[in-house]
């Protein structure tokens, strides 16, 4: 299958673009109809400081580790925080989600456990079941009213329709799609997860140097929490400081 290839021209730069792999439309993260995105323009900042110049490669999040290691791609995004792998180089966390339980006020959910999930119509994101451990595995392999969909526009309405008593997402996600919603209602947010931190992966040790370099000058800039109140109103991606010994303070 052919990829569809979008050139972010930033300026006349000397070094040779990079072909970065990012995943489909996920406003407010990526907008594929504008080019941008919250993580897109990221990932433009920290190359453009890298001396490149970003070539984005939109393709499914499940094929973007395996396009790296066949040399289709120079940096890979969006890959979970584990233990090193030999021929793969991975940068420090750049972004972050923060994943939520969202049920209708007025329903009245108690949900303070997966478990509380249990006979409830549960719409999650897709993937959910393989990366928010494995109580909520367990719950979702129990529950025969639990789907998982990549609509995540029509997860959210269906919430607010009334068609399904609780949603699974990241909180910027959620907050997107209610605000450009035509059927507000009041909300309640559970906060069952830990925030989850993603890196970026290269084959190559020096880009992935490099990467770093560039994205702690632009944690430590202004530009970044500017960045965060574009796109989320609020700054809430803040990284741990145990990665960046010289980094930004706030830490969760």
């Amino acid at each position: 299958m052919m990829l569809a290839l979008i050139v972010l021209c930033s300026g006349k730069l000397s070094a040779a673009p990079l072909n970065v792999l990012v995943g489909q439309n996920k406003p407010p993260y990526i907008r594929l109809e504008t080019v941008s995105g919250y993580e897109l323009e990221l990932l433009r900042e920290v190359i453009r400081r890298m001396g490149h110049e970003a070539v984005f490669v939109f393709v499914p999040n499940s094929r973007i580790r395996a396009l790296l290691e066949s040399g289709n791609g120079d940096v890979a995004t969006l890959q979970a925080v584990t233990a090193d792998e030999p021929g793969v180089f991975f940068s420090q966390p750049y972004i972050r989600y923060q994943n939520v339980v969202v049920s209708r006020s007025n329903d009245e959910l108690t949900i303070q456990h997966p478990a509380d999930l249990a006979g409830k119509t549960v719409i999650a994101f897709q993937g959910a079941s393989k990366v928010l451990g494995a109580d909520y595995r367990d719950a979702a392999l129990q529950n025969k009213s639990y789907q998982e969909t990549v609509d995540q526009r029509a997860q959210v309405e269906m919430l607010l329709q009334g068609r399904a008593a609780a949603i699974v997402l990241d909180r910027n996600i959620f907050t997107y799609h209610q605000q450009n919603s035509a059927m507000p209602a009041a909300v309640t947010v559970h906060e069952l997860f830990d925030s989850t931190l993603y890196r970026a992966a290269f084959r190559d040790p020096a880009l992935q140097r490099s990467f770093d370099k560039a994205l702690l000058s632009v944690l430590l800039d202004n530009w970044y929490q500017q960045l965060q109140l574009s796109y989320f109103m609020q700054l809430n991606q803040q990284l741990p400081n145990r990665f960046y010994c010289d980094g930004p303070t706030d830490s969760y």
